[in-house]
Parts: C-alpha cells; structure tokens; sequence
C-alpha cells in the first residue's frame, strides 16, 4: 500500500521514475511506459477509495493488493525487456516473450498468494481493480511521442527544446 500512497502523494521515490525530462534523471525513459504506469497507480488509489464506503477498509486494501499485482507485474516485465543490447529482430522476439511469460508468472503467483494467504480478501473490489489495471496497458498507444506537456518544452535551464512540438 506505500507505494500507492507514494504514487498518489508523489514522494521521492516515483518523482524520478515519472519526471519530464530536464527535470531529473529518468529511470523511466518511454513516455508510454510512464504513462501507464502513472494510470495503474491512480486507478489504484481511486478504486481503493471507492471501495472503502462501499466494503470498508478491507475492501480498499483488497482493491490497493489487485493493483498491486499489475503494477510489480509490469515493472517486472518492463526490466526483463529492457535489459541488455539487442542485435537481431529474433532477439527482439525473445526478449519480448521472455518478458511476456516473466509477468504471466508474476500474476499467477501473485494471484495465488493474494487468494490463499489475505484470508480478509473482498473479491469485488480486488478482481475490478485486478481487471482495470490489467487492461490500461492496453491503451498506451494513446500516449504522443512528442511533449506530454507545453512545460516539458523547456528543459531545466529555461530553453527552448528545439526537439518538442508546441
């Protein structure tokens, strides 16, 4: 639940990961990997916080541990297929399948503990936020490659980046 929580109130640890460029370093270099990554995170939170009225605190928990799941499920993906050089399209392929089954396993795992060891679990809210989360990967061509912002046009000194559109 911290890392929501961080996610949401936005403390150090995720500024570096979803930051513009010029900004700080960014562990995270592809806007549509960010972008997806920051959507899990507030459909996460939001979920969590329409749960808690409608099933109480175990059902906003049950809702933050479904997110969870994507969320440590395509970061685990996103460093398996980002690790190391590719030098052939067969190894593109590879690395893209190895990542693919490295986050199949994650999920069932992840799935199988939530189910067998959170004896609290309130099924609604988790498989929802379970199946949102899962999806919004989905949807990450909507993200431009050119600047998400008109801020993220200038860089950390106040110039013009000649590289973003306006």
């Amino acid at each position: 639940m911290g890392l929501v929580l961080q996610c949401a109130i936005g403390s150090t640890i995720l500024p570096a990961l979803f930051s513009y460029p010029g900004e700080v370093r960014l562990l995270i270099r592809s806007k549509q990997v960010r972008a997806v990554f920051k959507w899990q995170c507030l459909a996460t939170v939001v979920m969590a916080l329409l749960a808690w009225p409608l099933f109480g605190a175990p059902g906003a928990v049950s809702a933050v541990v479904g997110g969870l799941i994507n969320l440590v499920a395509g970061g685990v993906y996103f460093a398996v297929a980002s690790v190391g050089q590719l030098r052939s399209a067969g190894q593109v392929i590879q690395r893209a399948f190895r990542a693919e089954a490295s986050k199949v396993l994650i999920i069932i795992i992840a799935l199988w503990f939530a189910m067998t060891h959170y004896k609290g679990i309130v099924h609604v809210p988790f498989f929802a936020v379970f199946v949102l989360t899962a999806l919004l990967p989905a949807v990450a061509f909507l993200v431009p490659d050119d600047a998400l912002t008109a801020e993220s046009a200038t860089d950390a000194t106040g110039s013009s980046n000649p590289n973003a559109r306006s």
